[in-house]
Parts: C-alpha cells; structure tokens; sequence
C-alpha cells in the first residue's frame, strides 16, 4: 500500500567480483571432501563458472533465504552487505519525489526489468542475485546504482514434484507456500507456486480498538516446452493481491510542546520512542493493491550454437481507491480531522520487448548483443484533506463555512518509451589475458501532466479550495527527449585457475523527470536532468585453502554527476522567491571496500561473511534545507539553508554480515543449528542536521535450531529473529507538525514487526 508521505515534506549483470552468500555443499571430483562444488552465474547473461567472471553480484539462495526468514524484496539488506538500509547499493538509492522519477536501482524477475511495476514478495525463488554499481550497459536507465536480480525456479521435465512449507509466529505472523510441478510427456512441464502471507502490525489504534493487519497472496504459473534441443519457450504469468484494514504504522515517539502531548494524553498516548499507540480516526479499512505480470521467452539455438533470446512482457499494478472522499491515510494519528485523508491511487503499466544474439562459449571472442524496447505509463492520483489543526480550522470556519473541510489533489500522467543497442564483448588475447568491452545507446522520450485539483473538482467531492494549502500542487505539461551511450570496458588476469584479478571501468545512465508534485517558479528547474555515474573497480577472486573456501576483495570508486535529489534553489530573475525544489545536486561519491568469504571448513559446518565500507559523500558545498530542529532552536542560519551532514543520508560506514550453519547425522534424521548477525554503524536519518535523526550502532541477532530428513523430503525448525529485541526505529519530523500544535518539534516512527524480537516454527516437506 502506498500513502503520499513525501509529498507532504515538500538477468544478471558484469561489473567486478562475485560471492554466494549460501551454504554450499562439498565437491564429489577432489580428494577433498570439503572442496566447495563450482559455482555457476549468468552474470553476463551466458552460464559461466564464478572464477571465469569479472563480475561484482552478491548471489543469495533459496536456503539462505529461508534461513534468514527472507520472504520480501526489501528485507535483502539482512542478506546483502551493499544493500543499505535506504534499499540503495552502496548508498546510493533514488531520491527525491516525483511520480516521473526513474529508480536507482532496478529490480529483474526472470529477465523482465520491472520499471515502476516491482514485486514485493519472494517465494519458489532458486536465487537472488544483487549487481553493485552502475549496470546501464547491459540493463538500461533505472539501474545507475545496481540490479536486484530475481530468478525463480523452472519447471522440471524430469519429474512430479509436491513442495510446501508453513510459518507461524509471534505478532500473528503465518506464512504458506505450496508447490507443484508436473511434467507434460517429456518436453513440457508445469509449475505452479502459490503464497500467502498475513501479519499484524505492532501497532493499536486506541480510538477504535484495533491492530494493523495486512495480508497478501498470489501465485506463479510456469511452462516449459522444449520441443528439440534448440529450441524452448518458457512462459510466465505472476500475480498478487494485498490489503490491508487501514491502520497506521506511525507512531509519535517525541512531541516538544504541551499542546501536543495533552491532546496525545487525552487518547491515553505518552509519546516515545517505543510508543506502539495512535488515536486515528482517518482509517480505511480496504486498502489493496493488485500486480499482475506476463512474459514470454524464446531461445533458439543456432548452428555452432549461436543463441538467439526473444523475452517479451507486460506488467501492471494498480493501487488504492479512486475518486476517494471520506477519511483514510489519517496523516496527523490524533482523533480530530488535521488531515484524516491522504489517499493515493494508480496504476503502473510496462511493456518489454528484448532481443538478444549470444556467441558460444570458449571462443576467442564472446559476446553477446541485442535490442531492447519499453513503454511505461503511470498514472496517479491523490487527494489529502482535513481542517488543518487550530491555527486554519477557525479560518475555514469564518471564510466558508462551519466546519468547512479543506483539500488538495493532484492527477498526474506519465508516459515514456525508448529503445537501446547493447552489446558486450570478452576478448581472450592469451589464456591468462582477457579484455572487456561493451557500450549501449539509448533513445528515450518522456511526457508528464501534471494537473492540481481546481476549486470546482473540490467543492464536487466535499471539500473546499483554501489557496494556501490546495493550490501547493503544480500544472505542468512536460516532454523531454533524450540519448545516451553507457559504456563499460575492463581488464581480466587469471593468474591461475584458482586466482583471478580484475580491473573495469562504467559509465551508467538514470533517465530525467520532471518536476510534477513541486511548484517550481523558474521554468528552468521543470525538468530534471538526467543523472550520469561512473564507477572504477579493481578485484581479486580466489579459491583458497585447498578450495574450502572462496574469497572476493572489490575496492570501487564511484563518482555521480547531477545526482537527483532535493537542492536548493538561490533566488534570480525568474525565480525571485529562494527555495527547495526536487532538482540535481553537481555530484555526489561513494567509494569502499567488499570483502565476502565462505566455504565449508569441517564436514557438516559451513560459513559465510560479508564485510563492507562505504564512504558516501555529498559534494562540496551542498546546500540543503534547515531541519526542523535547526528551526525551532534558532540554530538555523539566515536564508533557512545549512550544509549537509557529513555522509550521505542513511548509509552505515561499516556492514558485517556473518552465518553459519552446523548439521550432524544422528540416527535417520539430522540436526543443524543456523546463526546469523548483522552489524551496521550508525548514520543520520536526514541531509540536514538533527540530533533526532540519528540512528545508533545496530546489532541483530538471529537463529535456526532444526531437524530434518538427510534427503531434503521434510524439516522441522523454531527460529528467531533480533534474539536481544534490539530496539532501532526510524524516525522522521511529523509531516503535520506545523498543524497539531506540535510547534515543528514533533517527530514520528515508523513501527513494524521486524524492530522486536521475532520466533516462530517452520515446516517444510517436498514430496
């Protein structure tokens, strides 16, 4: 579900070193039983051994996700080093808020890039695969920060299969996975995969008695039909329903005025920051939102075994109720109508069409080389409403009419299409020397309307036009065409088959937007301009300790240029009033180290660690706006602007992930135990400087403790997650808290269930 927060505040793929954050089981082909067995990636979109791949990806399996209860794209980041905790990779996430904005980082399922049109829930997955650093040259515009490779399990021509699993927990968590797979004579098979999932939030709503809840479900249909042995056509078709009864997963955890906390008081609510209690009276209790998702591929294998890959997709996800008027999205958490409605609708459309020419390997050039074609539509609407708190509710009563309502909306229509030619190439010039070449080329036109709700369309739905507040939405009609060539080029040495280093170079490309949810005065600052990084790596990849374990080391440098993100806007001739607008900030940089390692280094226990430094910074200079902090206690200097904290908002410095897992026959079963800690140093909340939006040092704790069958056929396990319930919230300014009498001195956090300490039972069998 989606609420406009911010607009209330103003398959695979190269790049440079590779690990497998999972449990890998000991080599049949050495003398040494606990050798790790070959790993093999498509990271340049053909299958190849690890070693052989200068590629920077962090590979998560199914086990692995199992193991750290993993069942929604964005709870990555417990299983990711580069992922931080704004979802970006190395720090590096979309920013601003705009509809027409295009995502930093791009999410793929089965080789469709999703665009606006993301998953939210992970199950029959055979792996995830996550690409650091710009990816355009093989991915397109939205992958300037990284790719979130999604592939999910084939049908298997082999054989009948059942597979289920059960999850129950505590904050009523139940989870349901089911499984079948059924062959079609011996060249076509079916697999079909269905989920569900239910959770209450942690949170209550005093006034009406009630807990979040939220639910979703949905499923996977897969064919596969291999008719020969050079051809294959594997269709998909996804889909996925959740609701959810409405209520908030905010809470207020500081107030700085009494005003504020008496009304809190009066509901029973004593702000802080674990306070698990609101008082809303805007509630709608049918929130959902549909995604749906098709796709067709072919691959024909040529002679000489050339290959020739067709995927062609749509997509579609529509969101909330339209033509909204009554109370839901309560935006103020207070019994009284501040802003009791903020209710955003739409719908997201994507179709793709990529054709792709790959070379056979073991030649002295391989390549592959293709087409790519997208038409995205986006449509979205809001209305936010309410009486906005006792300094406008007396001004509404005196210039409409008692008990007057006041509102905003927009509508705004986002259309955009290109193509792009791509190609890479790996050139062997000996067998230890290998070179790396590629370059993409991309057309792209983008249309945005933006179009405020007008004085006539308020008063049709209830509510009345109070400039101050419903003419804050701009008008604009918008259309920008541009190009673009994303290249990358590298240098691979294999010093031995076990060792391998590796040095490249890319430049990515993050398409424009417009500016459609800000008023801007300067008609200059209407477009923002697209956002250009470039990202140097230098790698060593090993086999070490008699091949027990693998090891990675990347050390990268990345440098964006117009980096797209709030800035401010000094006062000029056509625009007199000085101010924030969502724009391009001249550069931004992170730069770091990946370390990741594991293997097996006994029979029965297995290892696995990540390690990353990330030092994001924004560019000298950078002006952002004052935080509300700043204001209140006159700290703010004169012009309302301040420079930007040290690193770039919500990136940890340091990242440790470590697992391990230790399992032992006994008898016909076998016992294993699974542990898993994640540390991350803190890092402010906000670009602008507030002592209430710092998050400390975090340290999460997890565990497995099981038994299951030594074939796979059935497990049983209790697991728990932030065992020491670790208490780290995110918090943010209050976005009414201008309106509530909290004076600006307010702030909100967000609750869920993974903020406290989580167990549960797991069942698995596959028959």
């Amino acid at each position: 579900m989606k609420r406009t927060w911010g607009a209330l505040r103003a398959s695979l793929l190269p790049a440079c070193s590779l690990s497998v954050l999972a449990f890998p089981a000991a080599a049949q082909t050495t003398d040494n039983v606990n050798a790790l067995e070959e790993v093999v990636v498509t990271a340049q979109k053909r299958t190849e051994s690890i070693q052989d791949v200068p590629v920077t990806v962090t590979l998560v399996n199914s086990e692995f996700l199992a193991q750290k209860n993993i069942t929604a794209v964005d709870e990555l980041s417990r299983a990711v080093p580069s992922i931080s905790s704004n979802n970006g990779i190395r720090g590096v996430a979309t920013g601003g808020f705009t509809v027409s904005s295009e995502q930093a980082v791009a999410t793929v399922l089965d080789g469709v890039v999703m665009g606006r049109t993301n998953i939210n829930n992970l199950f029959d997955v055979q792996r995830v695969e996550v690409l650091s650093g710009p990816q355009g040259m093989l991915f397109g515009k939205n992958a300037s920060a990284g790719v979130i490779n999604i592939v999910t399990n084939a049908p298997d021509l082999s054989q009948f299969e059942l597979i289920g699993s059960v999850d129950f927990g505590n904050f009523e968590r139940e989870r349901e996975r089911l499984t079948v797979n059924a062959p079609i004579g011996s060249t076509a098979a079916l697999r079909l995969s269905l989920q569900n999932n239910s959770q209450a939030s942690p949170v209550r709503n005093l006034l009406t008695n009630t807990t979040g809840e939220s639910e979703s479900y949905g499923g996977r249909l897969r064919f596969l039909w291999e008719p020969s042995d050079s051809l294959s056509l594997n269709l998909i078709g996804d889909w996925e329903e959740s609701r959810s009864n409405g209520e908030s997963t905010y809470t207020h955890s500081v107030v700085g005025t009494p005003a504020l906390a008496n009304m809190l008081a009066a509901c029973g609510i004593v702000a802080s920051p674990r306070n698990r209690s609101v008082c809303s009276e805007g509630v709608y209790t049918n929130n959902s939102e549909h995604r749906y998702g098709a796709s067709a591929q072919v691959d024909y294998t040529l002679p000489n075994d050339y290959v020739i890959t067709s995927i062609t997709a749509q997509r579609e996800v529509t969101y909330g109720p339209s033509n909204f008027n009554g109370l839901g999205g309560d935006t103020d958490l207070l019994p009284i109508n501040i802003l009791s409605t903020n209710m955003p609708s739409g719908e997201d459309k994507n179709f793709s069409q990529e054709i792709r020419f790959t070379s056979p390997a073991g030649q002295t050039v391989e390549f592959v080389t293709g087409l790519f074609y997208y038409d995205n539509t986006t449509e979205a609407d809001s209305i936010q409403a309410g009486r906005l708190g006792p300094t406008f509710a007396p001004l509404l009563d005196l210039f409409f009419y008692p008990g007057a309502v006041t509102a905003r909306g927009y509508n705004i229509n986002v259309d955009s299409d290109g193509w792009a030619a791509f190609g890479q190439a790996t050139i062997h010039v000996t067998d230890k020397w290998s070179l790396i070449a590629g370059g993409r080329y991309t057309e792209e036109a983008l249309s945005a309307v933006s179009r405020r709700a007008d004085a006539a369309e308020l008063a049709s739905r209830g509510f009345v036009f109070f400039p101050a507040f419903s003419g804050t939405f701009p008008n604009v009609d918008q259309e920008v065409d541009t190009d673009n060539f994303s290249w990358r080029a590298g240098v691979q040495y294999d010093w031995t088959p076990d060792v391998m280093t590796f040095a490249t170079v890319a430049r990515g490309y993050k398409g424009p937007a417009v500016n459609d949810l800000a008023a801007v005065s300067d008609p200059s600052l209407v477009i923002i301009d697209e956002e250009i990084p470039t990202n140097y790596e230098v790698g060593v990849r090993a086999n070490i300790f008699d091949r027990r374990i693998f090891a990675s080391a990347t050390v990268f440098h990345t440098k964006i240029e117009d980096f797209q993100t709030q800035v401010y806007v000094p006062s000029s001739p056509s625009n007199p009033t000085p101010g924030f607008a969502n724009g391009n900030a001249p550069e931004i940089t992170t730069q770091g180290v990946d370390i990741q390692m594991f293997g097996e280094l006994m029979d029965g226990l297995t290892f696995n660690t990540g390690v990353i430094y990330t030092d994001a910074q924004y560019g000298d200079d950078f002006i952002v706006a004052c935080s509300s902090y700043q204001t209140v206690t006159n700290t703010c200097p004169a012009g309302g602007t301040t420079p930007s904290v040290d690193n770039l908002a919500n990136v940890s410095d340091w990242r440790v992930l470590v697992g391990g897992e230790y399992a032992r026959q006994v008898g016909s079963f076998e016992l294993f135990v699974q542990t898993d800690l994640v540390y991350e140093t803190g890092f402010s909340m906000s670009a602008s400087p507030d002592p209430f939006l710092v998050m400390p040092d975090r340290t999460l704790v997890g565990a497995r403790l099981g038994v299951r069958s030594p074939d796979g056929r059935w497990g049983v396990s209790l697991w728990g997650r932030n065992l020491f319930d670790n208490y780290y919230p995110t918090r943010s300014p209050d976005p009414v808290g201008g309106f509530n009498g909290g004076g600006g001195r307010s702030y909100i956090s967000t609750q869920t269930s993974n903020l406290y300490r989580t167990y549960g039972v797991a069942v698995e069998f596959r028959l």
